[in-house]
């Protein structure tokens, strides 16, 4: 019996996504249907490259307990079936309320002479460094 209920608990991947940020979505998917779901992604998924490797390949795995399997299966296929594309054209959203903050242009005056600071820094110390290496 207790075989049993250890492999009811044991975590099957229901799903290889092909981004961290996909992986997450099917997860959100899966708990909004009462299910415990979890998303397996690598340091390099974070940083948006599509970098997890494991048994079945690329991407980041989603994972169910075995028990649930074959209820996120049907979940999955049910939000497959209720979504729908939405028709932005047809959808009313209104004004924007209060003053929209002016637009600027470039980067603020402190921030360019920071910049130009730096630059001229940098080329300095290249400068120096060229000439120790070579006299």
């Amino acid at each position: 019996m207790l075989e049993h209920h250890e492999d009811a608990d044991r975590l099957e991947t229901l799903l290889v996504a092909t981004s961290e940020f996909a992986a997450n979505a099917v997860v959100v998917v899966l708990e909004d249907a009462g299910i415990e779901a979890r998303a397996f992604g690598t340091v390099q998924g974070g940083l948006g490259f599509p970098l997890g490797h494991h048994t079945f390949g690329w991407g980041t795995p989603v994972q169910v307990r075995a028990s649930d399997l074959e209820r996120a299966r049907h979940a999955l296929d049910q939000a497959r079936r209720d979504s729908i594309d939405i028709d932005w054209d047809s959808v009313e959203l209104g004004e924007p309320e209060g003053n929209s903050p002016p637009l600027t242009t470039g980067m603020p005056i402190p921030a360019r002479l920071a910049f130009f600071v730096t630059a001229i820094m940098v080329l300095i110390l290249l400068a120096v460094a060229a000439v120790m290496l070579f006299a």
